[in-house]
């Protein structure tokens, strides 16, 4: 979701490479343009209300000026044969911008400073081949520490030093990862699988990784978690059209939500209040049904 002072908007990728942005007020598509040719979009991030970062499956990671009536592309970064379905994901450290990419092949990850527009490096297991294929990337900060967790096909866990190129902690999951997602604040990720199985992981101050529960779920196949920006909820969407809510004191399950006929493919929640809602955290849900669905729940 984006937001600016006097402007509320919510930005969607559909399987076929178009971008669409809707007014939240008027809740009418304010653009829309073909952002990948290729495949589908992966991934959506925005900082402002004039850019939107775009990763399309088989193409490029693109960082759009959308301050036009007709978005423009300002940088681009390649994409290095990787055919998988792992999103990229941007943080920042001491002011630099560091853009974390799947590839090159399907085991490596690539490192962009995205200020300078230099390549810092490429993160490669030793054993490719026990790991498997890269399923997701995603950096985590704890303390003044940050690190890249990466899943891999294996089930491994690998937290890496993307200063040292050097993986400092792993742990392994029993089943396959398909998504991830990891809080910050209560140093708590998700990893959802594609069985009934989903677990959860902990990251130590001494950045140490453990896995600390495993959750079972009705039906099998998870594409998209997420945890509340406050940390009480984690949310779950599954290839059976449930959206599952738990707590994330006590993991008890809260609420099954069943709106979508297909497949939960992502989930968003707003970082901060959305006036027109009423809502502290607004919960989007999009699915391969080409539907949007938006859920102001436990506030």
């Amino acid at each position: 979701m984006k937001e600016g002072e006097n402007l509320q908007k919510i930005a969607a990728g559909t399987q076929d490479g178009h971008i669409l942005i809707w007014d939240l007020k008027t809740k009418c598509v304010v653009k829309e343009w073909l952002g990948n040719s290729c495949s589908s979009i992966l991934w959506l991030h925005s900082h402002s209300p004039e850019e939107l970062w775009t990763h399309g499956r088989h193409d490029r990671i693109k960082l759009w000026d959308i301050s036009a009536s007709s978005p423009k592309v300002k940088v681009q970064y390649p994409i290095s044969d990787y055919l998988g379905f792992s999103q990229s994901h941007l943080t920042n450290v001491d002011n630099t911008k560091l853009l974390a990419i799947p590839g090159p092949n399907q085991e490596g990850v690539t490192i962009w400073d995205i200020d300078m527009k230099f390549k810092v490096c490429s993160l490669l297991p030793s054993d490719p081949t026990s790991c498997g294929s890269l399923m997701q990337v995603r950096w985590v900060k704890i303390e003044t520490n940050v690190g890249l967790i990466v899943v891999y096909e294996s089930g491994h866990i690998s937290l890496w030093g993307w200063s040292n190129r050097k993986i400092i902690s792993e742990a392994q999951v029993s089943e396959n990862p398909i998504c991830l997602t990891f809080d910050d604040k209560t140093q708590t990720g998700i990893i959802g699988t594609a069985s009934e199985k989903v677990f959860l992981f902990h990251i130590s101050n001494e950045f140490m990784v453990s896995v600390t529960k495993e959750l079972h779920i009705t039906n099998a196949g998870l594409s998209s978690c997420i945890i509340r920006p406050d940390g009480k909820l984690l949310v779950t969407g599954g290839w059976d059209s449930r959206i599952r809510i738990f707590s994330n004191q006590k993991h008890k399950p809260l609420a099954v939500l069943h709106y979508h006929k297909k497949t939960v493919e992502s989930l968003a929640y707003s970082t901060s209040n959305v006036e027109c809602f009423g809502s502290r955290f607004l919960l989007a849900a999009g699915s391969s049904d080409k539907s949007i669905s938006l859920w102001n729940l436990f506030t």
